[in-house]
C-alpha cells in the first residue's frame, strides 16, 4: 500500500469516524474509532471503552463524548507511563504533554465554542437535552438527521486530534 501524505490520513479518519457515528450514533466511539483507523497505538479496547463518553460523558450532560475521545488520543500519543514521569525526562514530557492537551482543547473552543454537550445540543439543535430524563431522551433520538448533525463534531474533533498526532511524523 502507498503511504498516504498528512491530507489523505486527515480525510481518512474523519470518513471512517462520520461513517462510524452515522451508522452507530455513538460520537466518542466513532471519534476513536476513526482515529484507530490509522494510528496503531490505539488500542481496541480504548474503543470499545469510549462508549461510556457518549451523551456528555456518561450521558451525565458534561463535557462532549466526541471531544473526550479526541482528547483520550492525544494522551495516548503524548503523555509518559506514569513510571516515567517523575525522572526528569518525564517530567519535560508530561510538560509537552500538558501543552497539547491544552492546544487540542482550544482548537475544539474555537470551533464550537465549547467543550459541553449540552452547549454544543443547543448550538446545533435549538435546545438541550437531559439522557437522564425519558422524555429528553425520547425527543432527542427522535430527531430524525441527529447522527449528521452530530457527525460534524464527530468529524472535527477527528481531524483535530489527527492534526496534532501527526505533528511530528512529517
Amino acid at each position: 500500500m502507498a503511504k498516504l501524505n498528512k491530507e489523505e490520513i486527515l480525510d481518512m479518519v474523519e470518513k471512517n469516524a462520520v461513517e462510524a457515528q452515522k451508522r452507530d450514533d455513538i460520537c466518542a466511539r466513532s471519534t476513536m474509532y476513526g482515529l484507530k483507523s490509522y494510528f496503531d497505538f490505539i488500542p481496541e479496547e480504548m474503543v470499545t471503552a469510549t462508549l461510556s463518553l457518549a451523551g456528555g460523558a456518561g450521558a451525565s450532560s458534561g463535557s462532549c463524548g466526541a471531544y473526550c475521545s479526541g482528547l483520550l488520543a492525544v494522551g495516548l500519543k503524548f503523555n509518559p507511563a506514569m513510571a516515567e514521569e517523575t525522572t526528569k525526562e518525564g517530567l519535560r514530557e508530561r510538560k509537552m504533554a500538558v501543552r497539547k492537551f491544552h492546544e487540542y482543547r482550544d482548537a475544539f473552543l474555537r470551533e464550537f465554542g465549547t467543550t459541553l454537550c449540552p452547549e454544543l445540543q443547543k448550538k446545533i439543535f435549538g435546545r438541550s437535552f437531559d439522557f437522564l430524563n425519558e422524555k429528553d431522551a425520547r425527543d432527542f433520538f427522535a430527531i430524525h438527521d441527529r447522527a449528521e448533525k452530530c457527525a460534524a463534531v464527530v468529524a472535527k474533533a477527528t481531524r483535530l486530534a489527527a492534526e496534532m498526532m501527526l505533528e511530528d511524523e512529517e
